[in-house]
C-alpha cells in the first residue's frame, strides 16, 4: 500500500479533532462560600457623657500685704503652711508712732469734753449758747481724729480675713516694708472651685447640682466628686464653649489649686444603634459594613458613624434595626460573595459614650 498518497487525509482529520475539542465548553468553577459570624443590629441605651480638663482654685484667696506708709517688722506669728483662723493675728509692725498719736488726740478729746461740760454749767445765754455749739463741734472733730488714729494702729496688726492655709512666708523680723509688699497668701482649701468648659450643644443637658466626677494623675484610682455651682453667662464666640463652675470637697487636703484635673459629666442617655467596631470597614473617608441578604449574598451597606463609644460607634444611617452584620470574616468579602453563616462565639461588650 502506498502511504504518501492518504498522509494528507490524516492530517485533515487531527485538524478537524482538534478543532472539536477545543470547542468544547470548560467546566464551571464552584464558587466557595466565606465563613462568617453576625451581629444583629440593635437599639442600645447608652450614657452621653462629656469629658473636660478643670483647673481648681482655692474657694476662698487672697495675697495678704501690708497697708502702712511704711513700718519694720516687730513681729511675725506664722510660719510657712500654718492653718489659720479667721481673724488671727499674723504679723505685728513697730506701734511706737500710731501708739503715740492715739494717746495724744484721746487726750485732745477728753479736754475738748471737759470744756463742753463746763460750758454746759454755765447760764443759756446767747454767747453761752455758741460756745456750747463750737465745743460739741470740737468734741466731734476730736472724735473723727481717734478713730482716725486708731485705724493707723490697727493697720500695724495683719489679722487673717478667713480661716485657711498660709503660703510661704515672705518677710522677717526687723524688715521695712511699704504698702503693697507681700506678707504671705492665704487659700481656703478644704473647698476648691473646678472650672471647666463644654461644648454650647450641652447647655440644655447641665445645670446648677449636677453630679460631676473628675480624676487626678496623682490619684489616679480615686474618684473626686464635685458639684455645679453654676454656670457660664456667656458662650465664647470663637470656641463656641460655656464655663461652668464647680465645688469639689478637699477635705482630705490633697488637692492643690492649679491642678489640672480630667473631668466627666453625664448629660443624659439616649438611645442608639451601636455596632461592634469590628464590624466597620474605612475606605479612605467613607466607612461601610457587610450584611447578608434572603439569598446569603454578601452585601456591602455604606453606613453614617455618629460617633464611638466604648468599644462600638453609634451609627446614624445605613443600617436598620433587626438588620444582620458581619463581624467577623469580611475580610475576605467582596459583594456578592456567598458566605456560611457561622455561630457567633461571643458577644462584644459595648461601653458608654465618652
Amino acid at each position: 500500500m502506498n502511504l504518501r498518497k492518504f498522509w494528507p487525509l490524516g492530517l485533515i482529520l487531527l485538524a478537524v479533532a482538534g478543532c472539536e475539542k477545543s470547542a468544547a465548553p470548560a467546566p464551571e468553577r464552584t464558587v466557595r462560600a466565606v465563613p462568617v459570624e453576625l451581629w444583629t443590629a440593635q437599639p442600645s441605651t447608652i450614657e452621653d457623657r462629656i469629658e473636660s480638663v478643670a483647673t481648681l482654685s482655692a474657694f476662698e484667696s487672697v495675697v495678704l500685704t501690708a497697708r502702712v506708709t511704711s513700718g519694720k517688722v516687730s513681729a511675725v506669728h506664722f510660719d510657712d503652711g500654718d492653718t489659720v483662723e479667721k481673724g488671727q493675728l499674723l504679723l505685728e509692725l513697730d506701734t511706737t508712732e500710731p501708739a503715740a498719736r492715739v494717746r495724744e488726740v484721746e487726750a485732745s478729746l477728753r479736754e475738748a469734753t471737759l470744756d463742753l461740760e463746763r460750758l454746759g454749767r454755765l447760764g443759756a445765754d446767747i454767747s453761752t449758747r455758741a460756745a456750747l455749739d463750737i465745743a460739741r463741734a470740737n468734741v466731734s472733730a476730736e472724735e473723727a481724729r481717734l478713730d482716725q488714729a486708731r485705724a493707723a494702729l490697727a493697720d500695724h496688726r495683719l489679722h487673717a480675713p478667713f480661716s485657711g492655709t498660709l503660703g510661704f512666708r515672705q518677710v522677717s523680723v526687723g524688715a521695712l516694708i511699704t504698702p503693697g509688699t507681700v506678707v504671705t497668701e492665704l487659700d481656703d482649701t478644704r473647698r476648691l472651685k473646678m472650672d471647666f468648659t463644654i461644648p454650647e450643644v450641652y447647655l440644655s443637658r447641665i445645670g446648677v447640682g449636677d453630679r460631676v466626677e473628675a480624676y487626678s494623675p496623682a490619684w489616679p484610682e480615686d474618684v473626686f466628686v464635685a458639684t455645679v455651682r453654676s454656670v457660664g453667662t456667656r458662650v465664647d464666640p470663637i470656641t463656641r464653649a460655656v464655663t461652668v463652675r464647680g465645688v469639689l470637697d478637699n477635705a482630705s487636703g490633697r488637692l492643690r489649686p492649679g491642678m489640672l484635673l480630667t473631668v466627666d459629666l453625664l448629660a443624659g442617655e439616649t438611645s442608639a444603634l451601636v455596632l461592634p467596631e469590628q464590624t466597620l470597614i474605612q475606605d479612605g473617608q467613607s466607612s461601610y459594613v457587610y450584611s447578608v441578604d434572603a439569598d446569603n449574598l454578601a452585601v456591602r451597606v455604606p453606613v453614617e458613624v455618629a460617633r464611638r463609644v466604648g468599644g462600638g460607634v453609634v451609627i446614624e444611617g445605613g443600617i436598620e434595626s433587626g438588620q444582620p452584620v458581619v463581624i467577623r470574616g469580611q475580610v475576605n468579602l467582596r459583594p456578592g460573595i456567598p458566605v456560611a453563616v457561622m455561630q457567633a462565639t461571643g458577644q462584644v461588650e459595648l461601653g458608654n459614650a465618652p
